[in-house]
């Protein structure tokens, strides 16, 4: 995807200024929400063990003083202001007290329909132009997209990397569109707002979005998305367009809803089977989620940018065909990414369970002056060795120093298969590598418990 390069400069531009305007707010944000308890606390279901800052009303502030410039001349309506307003207040009062359900998704159904109903870009853009059931799709997708970001906003960096390509997405369609100039912008100021905000919540862990930043970002970005007029003649091609933006939020909420109905269990119960959950606990490093991620955003944005450009493609059936299969994709490799480490995990426990051993190796690896070996060095070695075991079989690094290798069957003895492996360790030029440990793992029976009674004290 190529933007001109005018559009390219002004999109910088956007960009930089969405940076200064947010980092002075983070920046006092930071500082302020331990003093008045505006922190995420450890939860049952989080990740976080420790107190961190909410930051997202400086995004929220932000959003707000762009949108009240609008208001002052006439671009946007009262109604989508006020919307906002209540959406945050709600996002706010569940960051500090959590509400129930039920009380969050009447305020997010008043808000909605009242937005679609009156605003007069969502009418012209949607009720106008597709009707009722125009009017129906429309509150279903922003509330829809509001709550899968709320979701997936439970790892560090996901959600903001989500909302970073959907307002790269807004900008994009809004390219065109000279009424819909003023959207476009705040698609570029909400990148560069983000860009502060993913420093500080992925590298230096200082500050969470939150509720209140998960849900109005989100209910921005899905109804400027409706407000462009961009051309379609139905309004799921419509709809199709934004979904492409949103592909990691959608699948997690498609994913959740088949697993849990698949139990028989109410879509609405809580439990630990988002994507983050599933992504943590499969103990992949965080930088390599954020960049798949971010890659499956772009493609997505791309794919939908390259089909609003195309009428006779968003006029038929493409645009919602190529999104569902998107989202199938991207659901479908987490289900199996997850299953693939359930199923080995389970065939080295079935493996202990019918009395064989599982064998295991670890090593100690130091460049000659006894320091760490780099970090591109390890991940070279365990990559070569899990070429050489078989694949029932692991390599993995274990803290910054150390190697381990677990073997479900020993077809040869240690002693000739640390001779392969320091053959490996020599070819990497690796002249200290020491076995700290190896040995193997048996299940041990447990001895029947015994009972026995206790006299009765009579009082």
């Amino acid at each position: 995807m190529t933007l001109p390069i005018p559009e390219q400069f002004q999109l910088a531009l956007y960009v930089a200024l969405g940076m200064s305007l947010a980092l002075p707010f983070l920046l006092v944000n930071i500082k302020i929400a331990p003093r008045l308890g505006w922190v995420d606390w450890p939860k049952a279901r989080g990740l976080s063990e420790d107190q961190v800052p909410l930051v997202g009303m400086s995004l929220v502030l932000g959003s707000f003083i762009y949108l009240g410039a609008l208001a002052w001349v006439g671009k946007v309506s009262g109604f989508f202001i006020a919307s906002t307003f209540l959406i945050a207040a709600m996002g706010f009062f569940d960051d500090l007290y959590a509400r129930p359900p039920l009380d969050k998704m009447l305020i997010q159904i008043f808000c909605v329909v009242c937005v679609v109903l009156f605003d007069p870009s969502l009418q012209k853009s949607i009720s106008q132009a597709y009707g009722p059931w125009g009017t129906f799709w429309a509150i279903f997708f922003i509330l829809g997209l509001m709550n899968s970001v709320n979701f997936i906003d439970g790892i560090d960096g996901l959600a903001g990397t989500v909302l970073f390509f959907g307002g790269f997405g807004l900008y994009s369609f809004s390219l065109g569109h000279a009424e819909s100039k003023s959207i476009g912008i705040y698609g570029g100021l909400l990148m560069g707002m983000l860009v502060p905000f993913l420093y500080f919540n992925v590298v230096k862990r200082k500050g969470f979005l939150g509720n209140i930043g998960s849900y109005t970002l989100s209910y921005l970005l899905a109804v400027q998305h409706l407000s462009i007029p961009l051309e379609s003649t139905n309004i799921i091609s419509r709809l199709a367009l934004p979904g492409l933006c949103f592909l990691v939020p959608i699948a997690d909420a498609a994913m959740v809803l088949v697993y849990r109905l698949g139990s028989r269990r109410s879509p609405f119960q809580a439990d630990k089977g988002h994507l983050h959950h599933r992504l943590m606990q499969s103990s992949l490093p965080l930088r390599y989620i954020l960049l798949v991620m971010g890659l499956i955003e772009f493609l997505g944005v791309s794919v939908s940018f390259a089909l609003s450009q195309n009428v006779e493609s968003v006029s038929g059936w493409l645009a919602p065909a190529i999104c569902f299969t998107h989202v199938l994709t991207v659901s479908m490799l987490i289900v199996l990414v997850e299953k693939t480490s359930k199923h080995r995990l389970q065939g080295y426990f079935a493996h202990l369970d019918q009395g064989k051993a599982v064998y295991y190796l670890k090593y100690r690896l130091t460049d000659p002056n006894g320091g760490l070996l780099p970090a591109s060095t390890l991940r070279r070695l365990e990559a070569r060795i899990n070429t050489e075991i078989r694949i029932t079989d692991l390599c993995f690094i274990q803290g910054s120093d150390t190697l381990f290798v677990m073997l479900r069957n020993l077809t040869e003895p240690f002693k000739g298969f640390s001779a392969r492996l320091d053959r490996i360790f020599e070819q990497e030029r690796v002249q200290q590598a020491l076995t700290i440990e190896q040995g193997e793992i048996i299940k041990v029976s447990e001895p029947k418990p015994s009972f026995r009674q206790v006299p009765q004290v009579a009082n």
